[in-house]
């Protein structure tokens, strides 16, 4: 282990862009094997960063120790601290982060991972160094952190909001540098959640703060939604955050993601640019939250609304005999609002207004209806990471119709049919931020016909739904 430290060191008299090539390359070479989170490499990319934590003069966090172990010492989380010299200012935080894990070996290729994320952790390490330099003009307190088992749920950053020293209320601002690799292909290097902040955007954007050569972009929030950084789990608290990136643009998650196409250039104008940012910050006593949050951050609230569409098919149950309605095509949109209820929000209540164009074969012709339809449903969810929920639900529906055809012939809602129709309805559904999609059944208990055919035989509908549904 001692050779590996005295092989990949990096002297101080090295420019910062030698620094950064190095980090890079050492971290995303072959012998990590891809880093993944809970092996023997991880561990060995964990030791490395220590190293040269130690050597920039760096604190640790706690109990003596840069380690923070957790999931029975599998994980762990690069943990030190710079302190903050404004008497004011010093017992509140400002948390920079960067996973150092990435997906390991698959299918006998490596992944090497080197802009996801070998380019944060080297930005990282280097901004510690810069940020050490200049701790006596830093008001509040850094804390630095190289976050483990990222990819596989944003663990570590979990466990460490979770687990603080202190409260995490004085955490003013969490930066997750993720992906900082590809500035020249990107043209940029984005700052995403400028609106989690109060004037956020012009603190970002400030000229006196950007090298030269450089161009940063504020976005007021995170927008990918199918994707995470470890800004989640602090952003789930109520902490304002970053996410700094120069985008997707690298070979994400392939073994191609090679640290001789990362752009170092780039890199070193961005590690100037978060020191100036940082404290900058650290002395900004007027800093606040705007008490806003991306959609994708969002836990359950208290009250939900949103919009839906339903397409799927419709057939008569006959309610007596062998005989059976075949299916045809049916669709329908409506409102939706849900009011989340107990301590986790696990419990819901789900009441709807939808118009419904439903349809279903008879001998004598298709039959077509339009009816404004009111499902009301107790919804079992759960909450899990990277926004993402599961429900079931089972409820009752009131359905109205307002007309029909029979063919070209108008229903006779006074002689033939009826116009109201009651039922069960059921279903399940899976959320990604804002979208969620699913299954619903519905069970008519009402009969279509006035009266009944031979046999004492009437109609009842039979509807199945995939649903669409977007939450403002």
């Amino acid at each position: 282990m001692f050779i590996f430290f005295v092989v990949c060191s990096v002297h101080a008299q090295h420019t910062l862009r030698e620094r950064l090539e190095q980090h890079v390359f050492t971290l995303a070479s072959d012998s990590l094997q891809g880093r993944k989170a809970g092996t023997e490499f991880a561990q060995k990319a964990a030791e490395y960063i220590v190293y040269h934590l130690k050597e920039i003069g760096i604190e640790p966090y706690g109990d003596s120790c840069f380690l923070q172990k957790f999931n029975d010492g599998v994980f762990r989380n690069v943990v030190g601290i710079i302190r903050g010299n404004d008497a004011a200012l010093n017992n509140q935080y400002i948390v920079i982060g960067a996973h150092y894990d990435h997906i390991g070996v698959i299918g006998g290729n490596i992944h090497n991972g080197a802009d996801d994320n070998a380019s944060g952790v080297a930005v990282l390490i280097e901004l510690a160094r810069k940020l050490k330099y200049n701790q006596a003009n830093l008001g509040r307190n850094v804390i630095l952190i190289a976050f483990d088992a990222e990819e596989i749920g944003l663990v570590g950053s979990t466990y460490f909001v979770n687990h603080p020293h202190f409260s995490i209320k004085n955490i003013k601002l969490m930066m997750s540098v993720d992906m900082v690799g590809w500035y020249q292909a990107s043209g940029k290097i984005e700052f995403q959640g400028s609106r989690t902040i109060r004037n956020g955007r012009e603190i970002v954007e400030n000229p006196q703060l950007i090298p030269e050569g450089l161009n940063v972009v504020a976005r007021n929030f995170e927008r990918h939604l199918f994707a995470g950084t470890d800004t989640w789990p602090f952003a789930q608290k109520g902490i304002p955050t970053f996410a700094v990136t120069t985008g997707l643009l690298s070979p994400y998650h392939k073994p191609e993601d090679e640290a001789h196409l990362i752009d170092l250039d780039g890199m070193v104008l961005i590690t100037e640019h978060l020191n100036n940012l940082v404290v900058a910050i650290s002395n900004d006593p007027n800093f606040r939250p705007s008490g806003r949050i991306a959609k994708k951050h969002r836990t359950n609230p208290r009250f939900e609304f949103g919009i839906s569409g339903n397409i799927g098919t419709n057939r008569f149950h006959y309610t007596a005999g062998a005989v059976t309605g075949k299916s045809i095509a049916t669709y329908g949109a409506g409102f939706v609002t849900q009011v989340n209820f107990g301590a986790s929000r696990t419990w819901a209540i789900r009441p709807e207004v939808h118009y419904d164009h439903a349809r279903a074969r008879h001998p004598n012709g298709t039959i077509t209806t339009n009816n404004i339809t009111v499902p009301l449903n107790l919804v079992l969810q759960t909450s899990g990471q990277l926004g993402q929920r599961a429900d079931l639900f089972i409820g009752g529906y009131y359905s109205h119709r307002f007309d029909g055809k029979q063919g070209r012939v108008k229903l006779d809602f006074e002689n033939g049919f009826n116009r109201q129709e009651y039922g069960f309805t059921y279903g399940f559904g899976l959320r990604v931020g804002p979208f969620k999609g699913g299954f619903t059944g519905r069970v008519g208990l009402t009969n279509f016909t006035t009266s009944p055919y031979d046999n004492n035989v009437h109609l009842r509908n039979r509807a199945n739904y995939f649903t669409l549904t977007y939450f403002f």
